[in-house]
């Protein structure tokens, strides 16, 4: 049985303002629209989540709502507090793992979070390392109880695929 996750980072947001919590940061208006046109090249290329889980981060749950927008359906979406920036990848691999032991054949599972833990969780899941830009997607292979990396979508990869 093997299943597909997916690793999104947010898109471009607004920088922080005085008195303004980090997790209250939105996209800007090129945010929405650049994260927009990524999420449709994701779905384009056969990437359609069966399930979101999201950072509660105002930036990441607005990201996954440009996927479900570009799915062109709703799929079931939760948030989880350890998908924030300083989240532990030890602890999201372990989480991880329970909900992939949970998909079907050929489901999609999809994460909207941040840096630097969204570049940890791929060293950690794949023992790849790679730049993890606003809007880009990892995409990795869960097979046998095991990780395998696929490939690294960057923002203009998937923007020319919408």
């Amino acid at each position: 049985m093997s299943a597909t996750l997916l690793l999104i980072r947010h898109g471009l947001a607004e920088d922080p303002h005085a008195g303004q919590r980090d997790a209250d940061r939105a996209l800007t208006p090129e945010g929405w629209s650049k994260t927009r046109a990524a999420m449709r090249g994701l779905v384009a290329r056969g990437h359609l989540p069966t399930r979101g889980v999201t950072s509660p981060y105002r930036r990441a749950v607005e990201t996954m709502a440009c996927l479900q927008e570009a799915a062109g359906r709703a799929f079931p979406v939760e948030a989880w507090e350890g998908l924030v920036p300083h989240g532990d990848p030890g602890a999201a691999d372990l989480w991880l793992r329970s909900l992939m032991a949970e998909l079907g054949q050929d489901d999609v599972l999809a994460l909207t979070s941040h840096q630097p833990l969204l570049g940890d969780l791929a060293f950690q899941l794949t023992g790849r390392s790679q730049e993890v830009k606003k809007a880009s997607c990892t995409v990795i292979r869960w097979a046998s109880g095991l990780w395998s990396f696929e490939r690294h979508l960057t923002p203009s990869e998937l923007r020319s695929g919408a």
